[in-house]
């Protein structure tokens, strides 16, 4: 029969086997650890990033057979407003719907409500002049805003 030797881990061998590091492996470790965040810092100083933004878009028709586009933009798109570079829309029907959009004039007025503030913008199509569609009844479409193009590096220390 063998007897069970208990293991004293108060013992000075056990202390210094576990007590000693290898050296090998700490150093080129650590050396590894910070090459693959050197590289990982340099990959996102170069990789381009174009942040969006989700809004919704209503679409409507006057008498005169014009339609308009009115968007709700958050208060938070438009601290950044001059970064904007399009606004790219997801009309649901098929046939000649604009999909690019721009705005020119803001309101004054902020309208608040428990998700935060937003504006109530019309938005003008880019590649569309909208006189050849017909709507039946107003509809709302998602879109999203796409700032212009930054690094991935500048977009995380901006925010």
């Amino acid at each position: 029969m063998e007897e069970n030797k208990p293991i004293e881990l108060r013992s000075e061998k056990v202390r210094n086997i576990i007590g000693r590091m290898p050296p090998v492996l700490v150093r080129y470790g650590t050396v590894m650890i910070v090459a693959a965040l050197l590289v990982l810092a340099g990959i996102a100083a170069f990789v381009p990033y174009q942040p969006k933004i989700s809004i919704e878009i209503t679409a409507m028709q006057d008498e005169g057979g014009k339609v308009h586009y009115i968007a709700w933009i958050p208060q938070r798109a438009m601290l950044q407003r001059g970064k904007i570079a399009f606004i790219a829309g997801h009309p649901p029907v098929e046939g000649p719907m604009p999909v690019r959009f721009v705005f020119h004039d803001v309101p004054d007025t902020l309208h608040v409500s428990r998700s935060g503030g937003w504006y109530e913008v019309e938005v003008y199509p880019v590649d569309h002049d909208g006189q050849a569609i017909k709507i039946p009844a107003p509809f709302t479409f998602p879109a999203k805003i796409e700032l212009r193009y930054t690094t991935f590096w500048k977009w995380v220390a901006r925010n």
